[in-house]
């Protein structure tokens, strides 16, 4: 079975001078014939704010902006409230950006074939934003690269996205150079795809979900193999370099990460890194199965405390400042709860862990209680009008092990059960480690066990129509969620400290209908987090012709506002989304 059999959902990859380089020299010698092809498209991608809730994690859209905030009035010579500095945002859109993508491929003969993608991206930058946002520098590589073959500035990305050769010699099959490799089926959810992370820069998660991550695989110089080695078994297996996800910058339209944060990424520790792993997989008749097994670096990466290295505070996790900073205890806890961390065992955390230098805050106590953490934090800000709080990310290994099996069932054609596609996929990850709520300099260290099971379908409801296409699944996850977030941070709030939940289920129904004439399709994707979250897109596809394509998808939240699901964080982003594609 060779790669081009796999999903096209993202398997690419090799260095752009090895595949051009082959390229020039066969073409240049009538010993060595080398077929080559172009194509490519250009899109225009518009999302359009269905609310005027602005994003509550980046400072101009901060909830305590101009608002008195209540302090403690139990404390000698603290003022009765803090108000934050007053700011107007009105932004009709959360993407306006324009993109060019180029594909080159070269056949030099059957078993030697070479692949490029070049990806241009740009941001027009429409919005109400904080001032100088760069929505694709990011400090993970030298020279504010997310990825190695990368080049990034504020308001443009240009990347080669897959750069790769492929060697096929009967049942051998390879691939050399810069890849993204698709593992797993489901959709959402994350089970076996564990190759490699994702790059959340361009649109945050809110693409079509049936297009499983495809747009969002962060690409790594890597060789891929596999050998076949029967006519059901074949066993494949890959050494990477490592390269994390990549998140959303602070004021950009899609950050998650609170702008009172300062992030400090640590990717320098472990530069030049190798994530390895293996799959054997088999198809007996009706029945297939796959075992996997990946060493790697957490792609994710883990967030702790880290010294800010700013002004008086250096030596501690904070920095002075009274504008982007937080002004007080109350939106000290609403923002920890809003990202399941632990507002009081943070503060704990945050002195603790670097004594003796924040004694200049005047906290020695260890293991303050909610009201008593209130109090003190109350007085930082009054004190200092304001703190910025500093954390890093760095990179554990981790070892992961999985296995999946899928069904086709037959019975009376036409039938509801008749060519029905059962798929079950898990993951167990030992020792794994996780962001601690406290962020403390110790992580949580616990087992996690992930579930996916899918039920796939191709069913005709009418003659005159095409069979529509129906994804049903389910999800849990023992110790995260589906960002990855440990669940002892969930169910926390102003007034009182999170009690954590026991694990994480969701359920997903995607469901696909094209017209008699093809050129339309009507898609339907809907995520439940049991807990009282859902995320609905639906869309519709119209491609009149094969050079032109328009996208028209809505992006729909419905939370509890208890922050006990998990897609309460993205409330704020509902949006209508419009892609208008020429392709050539």
């Amino acid at each position: 079975m060779k790669f081009t059999e796999d999903r096209a959902r993202g398997l690419h990859g090799t260095a752009l001078g090895i595949a051009l380089g082959a390229s020039a020299c066969c073409a240049t010698s009538p010993a060595f014939a080398v077929d080559i092809s172009f194509s490519g498209h250009v899109r225009q991608e518009i999302a359009v704010k269905l609310s005027d809730e602005e994003n509550p994690f980046n400072t101009q859209g901060n909830f305590y902006n101009g608002v008195s905030v209540p302090m403690n009035p139990l404390i000698p010579g603290l003022p009765t409230t803090a108000n934050r500095p007053a700011r107007s945002t009105e932004n009709d859109f959360s993407l306006f950006a324009t993109r060019l993508e180029l594909n080159l491929d070269a056949t030099f003969d059957q078993s030697l074939k070479a692949h490029v993608t070049a990806r241009g991206y740009f941001d027009w930058n429409v919005y109400d934003d904080n001032g100088d946002t760069k929505f694709f520098e990011t400090p993970i590589r030298g020279g504010d690269r997310g990825s190695l073959l990368e080049v990034s500035g504020s308001d443009y990305m240009l990347d080669l996205p897959t750069a790769y050769i492929d060697y096929a010699n009967g049942p051998l099959s390879l691939r050399l150079g810069n890849q993204q490799i698709a593992w797993g089926e489901s959709l959402f959810f994350r089970v076996l795809d564990l190759p490699n992370g994702l790059d959340l820069r361009r649109h945050l998660i809110l693409d079509p979900a049936a297009e499983e991550f495809s747009d969002k695989r962060v690409p790594a110089l890597g060789l891929r193999a596999s050998y076949q080695l029967d006519d059901q078994w074949e066993v494949e297996g890959f050494v990477q370099q490592f390269n994390p996800s990549v998140t959303n910058n602070p004021s950009s339209p899609y950050n998650v990460i609170p702008d009172q944060f300062t992030v400090h990424d640590r990717y320098d520790w472990v530069d030049g890194s190798l994530n390895a792993g293996g799959r054997l997989r088999a198809q007996f008749d009706q029945l297939g199965l796959q075992f996997v097994a990946v060493s790697r670096r957490n792609p994710d990466g883990i967030y702790r405390w880290t010294k800010s290295g700013v002004g008086p505070l250096a030596d501690t996790p904070f920095e002075i400042d009274p504008v982007n900073g937080v002004t007080s205890a109350t939106e000290w806890f609403d923002y920890a709860t809003r990202v399941r961390l632990n507002g009081t065992t943070g503060l704990n955390a945050a002195v603790d862990d670097f004594q003796p230098a924040t004694g200049a805050l005047g906290a020695f106590n260890v293991g303050l209680s909610h009201a008593l953490a209130g109090q003190e934090l109350d007085t930082f800000f009054a004190s200092f009008g304001g703190l910025r709080g500093h954390i890093e990310r760095y990179y554990p290994y981790e070892n992961v092990f999985g296995m999946g099996a899928n069904y086709i069932f037959e019975d009376e054609p036409g039938s509801v059960f008749d060519q029905l596609i059962t798929r079950m996929e898990m993951s167990f990850t030992p020792d794994k480690k996780f962001t601690s709520p406290s962020l403390s300099q110790e992580p949580i260290t616990a087992d996690e066990f992930s579930f996916a099971l899918v039920f796939e379908k191709y069913h005709r409801f009418s003659t005159e129509f095409p069979a529509t296409y129906i994804v049903a699944q389910y999800l849990y996850k023992s110790e995260s969620d589906l960002f990855g977030r440990h669940l002892d941070g969930y169910g926390g709030g102003v007034d009182h400290d999170p009690a954590g939940v026991d694990g994480y289920h969701a359920v997903a129904l995607a469901l696909q209908q094209p017209s008699p004439s093809l050129e339309w399709r009507f898609d339907l994707s809907v995520l439940y987090d049991l807990r009282g979250g859902a995320m609905i897109q639906p869309g519709v596809k119209w491609k009149p012709d094969g050079d032109w394509q328009v996208d028209l998808y809505a992006t729909i939240f419905a939370t509890e506002d208890d922050n006990e699901n998990a897609l309460s964080t993205l409330d704020f982003a509902d949006e209508a989304f419009l892609r208008i594609t020429r392709q050539f």
